[in-house]
């Protein structure tokens, strides 16, 4: 079923690149929001096995440590699953993809609705200052350091 879903998703990807429509991608990019949260919430319950789980994590397989997203994943299951603490425990990052998730729905619903195009020129044409890159790779170094202290 995995591979099916993801085969559709990226079909959906597929489609919206093609198509020259901001509103057609902004309906791609809800759908594609709306379907990652049930997916994470409905068709997957939350794994808290770590130790027993299969990895494609490139970086885990070839060094045996985790990389700094590894745990994103079921965290994200454990966010839309309520189970808010342990997806927090499991990876921070998944906290902030999720909120990420949120707000994207909620801003591109905002542009649909309004037909404006703030979404994308904010998200995708957003400089990053330095200082924010320098904090971002502090973080993920010190999540680097949880996961592997946590035995993730």
């Amino acid at each position: 079923m995995n591979e099916r879903l993801s085969d559709f998703f990226r079909a959906v990807l597929t489609v919206t690149e093609k198509t020259g429509s901001v509103k057609q991608k902004y309906k791609a990019i809800l759908f594609l929001i709306t379907g990652a949260a049930l997916y994470f919430s409905l068709c997957t319950p939350p794994n808290l096995k770590t130790h027993t789980h299969f990895t494609v994590c490139i970086f885990h397989n070839i060094t045996g440590y985790p990389c700094p997203a590894c745990g994103t994943i079921r965290g994200l299951k454990l966010f839309f699953h309520f189970d808010f603490y342990n997806a927090l425990m499991m990876n921070p990052l998944a906290v902030i993809v999720a909120a990420f998730m949120i707000v994207s729905f909620f801003w591109v619903l905002y542009d649909l609705i309004k037909g404006k195009e703030t979404y994308f020129r904010k998200i995708y044409f957003m400089k990053t200052p330095w200082y924010v890159i320098v904090i971002c790779v502090i973080l993920s170094g010190l999540n680097e350091y949880w996961n592997i202290m946590k035995g993730l």
